[in-house]
This record gives C-alpha cells, sequence and structure tokens, in this order.
C-alpha cells in the first residue's frame, strides 16, 4: 500500500546531470540552432527548446513549444534543478535542506480466506497515513547525507473472523549517505530503523526492523542509467531483495525506470499554471510487518503483509509544492502470523493522494 517501510530517499544537486560543455566551445544542441555558453550545464535530451541563454517569457518549460512560437524558457526556472535519486525508485527529484510529505491511502473492503484450508475469514479493508520529513545537506567529504523521520498509521478494518487488532503504527528514521550523481559512477548506503506495533502492550524485539541497502549505479550517457545492488528487509522474515535495473530518458516526454521493487513510467503532459503535469504508471512489490496483540494468542504476536500493486496516476511538480493523485488494484496480498496461519485477500481496488512541500 503505501511504502513507507521500504525506503525512497532522494537527494538533490546543483548542476543538472554533471555536464559541462568543453572549454572554448558549446555543444551543439539536440534540435540544432543554439548553442550553450562556454562553462554552463547541458542537457542534450532536452533539444533546443529549453537551452540557457535562451529568450524566457515565463516561469516553467513545456516541450510542446517550438523557439519560433516564442516558447523557449529555462526548464528549471523557479524550481530545483532535477537530478537523480540513487534509492528505490531510481531517478527523482532531490532538494537540499528541508522538505515534507503526507500520503493517505485506501483500500475498501474486500473478501479474505483464511490459511491454511481456505475458509471464510471475512472481509478486510486498509486505510493508511504515511508522514515524512527529510533534511539532506552535503558533507565535506563530498557525500551527501539524509535524514528522513517517518510516521506511518495503518488502519485495519477486519478480517471479521480472523483476530487482528484494529492499528499498527511505525515510528522510523532512513539515514543515508550518497555521492553525487554528477559522474560516471555513484553509490548510496542506506540504514532504516524502526519501530513498528500496535502497542496494545509492552513492546517485544518482534516490534523492532533494521533495513539496510547498497546500491551501486552507472550512468555511461545522459540517456542511460543502470543499478545494481541489495537491500536487507527486517520483518516477520529476514529477505534480502534486489535493488537494480535500468533508467531510460530518451528524450524531455518520457522517463522509464524498470526498478525493481517499484518500476515506473512517466509522461509529460504540459504545464498547468507553475505545475508540470506528468501521467505515469508504477508497479511495485512490498512487505509490511507489525508487532500485534491477538485474541487467543499467548505472546506477542507479529502480522506481515505481502502484496503487488499496480497504478496509474497524475502528478503536479511545482517549485514549492508536488501533488499526486493515482488508484489502481493491489493482487496476491497475503497475511502472515508469526504463531503460525494467516489470511489471503482477494484482488482489489486501491487509491493513493499526497503531496510533498
Amino acid at each position: 500500500m503505501i511504502r513507507a517501510q521500504s525506503p525512497t530517499p532522494t537527494y538533490e544537486e546543483s548542476i543538472p546531470y554533471g555536464t559541462t560543455p568543453p572549454a572554448g566551445g558549446g555543444y551543439p544542441p539536440a534540435g540544432g540552432g543554439y548553442t550553450v555558453p562556454d562553462g554552463q550545464p547541458f542537457d542534450p535530451n532536452m533539444g533546443a527548446g529549453n537551452l540557457y541563454g535562451a529568450p524566457s517569457p515565463g516561469p516553467g518549460y513545456d516541450p510542446f513549444l517550438t523557439p519560433g512560437a516564442g516558447g523557449i524558457v529555462d526548464p528549471y526556472a523557479g524550481s530545483p534543478m532535477p537530478g537523480y535519486t540513487t534509492g528505490l525508485n531510481g531517478p527523482q527529484p532531490f532538494r537540499f535542506g528541508w522538505s515534507s510529505s503526507l500520503t493517505f491511502g485506501l483500500m475498501p473492503k474486500v473478501r479474505t480466506y483464511a490459511q491454511p484450508g481456505g475458509a471464510d475469514g471475512g472481509n478486510f479493508g486498509v486505510f493508511e497515513t504515511d508522514v515524512d520529513l527529510k533534511y539532506s545537506t552535503p558533507l565535506r567529504s563530498g557525500w551527501i547525507f539524509s535524514a528522513a523521520p517517518e510516521f506511518d498509521y495503518r488502519g485495519w478494518n477486519g478480517p471479521q473472523f480472523i483476530s487482528l487488532p484494529g492499528a499498527g503504527y511505525r515510528f522510523g528514521s532512513d539515514l543515508a549517505l550518497s555521492t553525487p550523481a554528477n559522474g560516471l559512477w555513484s553509490v548510496q548506503l542506506g540504514f532504516t530503523p524502526a519501530l513498528a506495533s500496535d502497542f496494545g502492550k509492552s513492546l517485544s524485539s518482534h516490534a523492532w526492523q533494521f533495513d539496510a541497502r547498497v546500491v551501486l549505479f552507472y550512468r555511461p550517457s545522459q540517456t542511460w542509467m543502470f543499478a545494481v545492488g541489495a537491500a536487507y528487509w527486517d520483518r516477520l522474515g529476514d529477505y534480502i531483495i534486489p535493488y537494480a535495473g535500468v533508467v531510460w530518458t530518451p528524450n524531455d516526454l518520457w522517463e522509464i525506470r524498470a526498478m525493481f521493487p517499484k518500476s515506473r513510467v512517466s509522461r509529460f503532459l504540459g504545464n498547468v499554471g507553475d505545475k508540470s503535469v506528468w501521467l505515469y504508471g508504477t508497479f511495485e512489490y512490498d512487505i509490511e510487518s507489525f508487532e500485534v496483540e491477538r485474541t487467543g494468542i499467548a505472546n506477542r504476536d507479529q502480522v506481515e503483509f505481502q502484496d503487488y500493486a499496480l497504478m496509474l496516476g497524475l502528478r503536479g511538480e511545482g517549485a514549492c509544492m508536488s501533488m499526486f493523485l493515482e488508484a489502481g488494484g493491489v493482487f496476491r496480498r497475503r497475511a502472515y502470523f508469526g504463531s503460525g496461519g494467516g489470511f489471503d485477500t482477494k484482488d482489489g481496488f486501491m487509491a493513493r493522494f499526497g503531496f510533498q512541500f
């Protein structure tokens, strides 16, 4: 659902892609007709419609505009220059300093079936809230450090015939060290301690979770980036999953992140006011777990949820605030208990809304 237990750190650089023209001249733009002044950044994927030094009639950037239409603008006017994250989701916009986000999610009730045997377990629905506060800063060593305290709420409605408390809470902090992504190679190291429980009784060791990750990125060109790495997820079980994939940015309209455990395909639609609007689709795998109090179980138990989600959404990215709205389906959702057994959930609808500022 809301992927708070899978860390998604981001960070920002001051120069897009780290590319500068050679001394004594400028690169020819992809669309021809202009050159970039010596020493200024240049992204060859952006074409002639958004070069530095071109006329700028107003804020924002619309790739549908052409030089002849008087719409040549600086793509970064009024907003931080984009960069690549080296986290779970591949390239992302980032910024130094403080940022925060708030996300809500809903999965209406669907039928469940108890394990083992497949008996009717009743209906099960989920309401979710995630709050993140993040600080990113460059270090003297040249690395970039980020710390992101997180709070996540899971409201469980049902199942009627399976003992599960009404809510779970998670308090965590994602800590990451990254090298700047403006070279051929970059790396990220991450550690995420968290406390996840229903807080029904005193805590045990099952409430503590310690995740870690290491990812190496290789970017041979402005169009391609490759990632290889692994993450350790401390849940009901111990999981080592790949953090790997490829990111392809063929032009300024499309971005394809074929990553695991989360992939995303984005298509730029244009500008609405001061926001750039994107249509996107995502495919994601996630595991969450909480320590819980269950009727009939002598000791504190632990529940783990595994699922896949396929979503379609719109997001608007502005200088001060970004927001998104997405909807789709969650499937192969299964719950396991540390004491044994669990339940399967039928495939169902889910929706999420959130914003970052």
